[in-house]
């Protein structure tokens, strides 16, 4: 089945512009209010998207034929910029019309008549249709970097460089298991609702990952203990401490921009209060600037 990711302006609901203007996108948004404002504005068991493209959408590259007016079947991944910078996924239509030209809509909601909006580009049944929720939006692809999404707000997906990334977000759309809610140590910080953040979060609760680290460690120094303050569980509580501590990734997002694999030496083992601190940073502070400003603090106390 054939991939389009299109990339349009941030919004937390894509149903009407009144009290959520699009943000980023491109030049257009700067002085108008994009189309992609109804992406997600239902009309009699249907929905109609729009993105804003330079030319016409390549439909061949989508399995349309010579004299084809649209693409069907298609798998459209809606992709915008948050604040926090970088590109997410916050959406996506399965099963899609892709038309080549802007088509005329035959009927209006009341959204579309206030919104000015009379045309679209792709089309899907609103049961194939998925918004993520706002503090959801966790998954990042990568633009500036070789089979990525590059300038443009329409990306075909079709270089080599870019298969792992395709496979991992239809595997997300077919079972939606990649994004976790977070309720206990990273709750409540500054970050929470980055969608670098969050996907910072599920990279540390991968259990396999988390699981050979801390084997390696406890193979290699007999110990599990904090690599900021050398707090040790077990030392501190006895059996019940024994085999436990927490994970923290040490890659900076900003290098680490879409789905990648975690290895074991991008971990480090710190205690849970330390874990809370690092991730107090924005962005989340190194380990050895944590370790500066605990040794002020004790040097403060003497």
């Amino acid at each position: 089945m054939a991939i389009l990711f299109c990339n349009v302006g941030w919004m937390n609901n894509y149903n009407g512009a009144k009290g959520d203007i699009p943000k980023r996108g491109g030049a257009f948004n700067d002085h108008s209010i994009g189309h992609e404002v109804c992406n997600f504005t239902e009309i009699d068991g249907k929905i109609f998207g729009y993105v804003r493209s330079s030319g016409k959408i390549n439909i061949k590259k989508l399995g349309a034929g010579k004299g084809d007016e649209f693409a069907d079947g298609v798998t459209i991944v809606w992709t915008a910029g948050p604040d926090s910078g970088g590109t997410v996924v916050v959406g996506w239509y399965k099963n899609a019309k892709v038309y080549k030209e802007p088509q005329k809509l035959l009927k209006l909601s009341n959204i579309h008549k206030e919104n000015k909006l009379d045309f679209y580009l792709i089309e899907a049944n609103s049961v194939d249709a998925h918004l993520i929720p706002v503090n959801d939006r966790a998954i990042l692809i990568p633009r500036a970097v070789k089979g990525g999404i590059g300038q443009s707000n329409v990306w075909y997906a079709q270089a080599p460089e870019a298969k792992n990334l395709v496979s991992r977000i239809q595997k997300y759309i077919k079972n939606r298991d990649f994004v976790d809610i977070f309720q206990d140590v990273d709750g409540g910080v500054g970050l929470e609702g980055n969608p670098r953040f969050k996907t910072h979060l599920i990279r540390e609760r991968n259990r396999k990952i988390v699981k050979e680290k801390k084997q390696i460690v406890f193979s290699q120094t007999g110990k599990l203990e904090c690599e900021v303050c050398s707090f040790n569980f077990k030392n501190t509580y006895g059996a019940i401490g024994e085999g436990f501590c927490e994970v923290h990734h040490l890659v900076p997002l900003h290098q680490a921009d879409g789905l990648i694999e975690t290895k074991l030496e991008d971990l480090a083992i710190v205690c849970s209060n330390c874990h809370r601190m690092l991730h107090k940073g924005n962005p989340l502070f190194k380990l050895t600037e944590l370790k500066k400003m605990m040794t002020k603090k004790i040097g403060l106390k003497k």
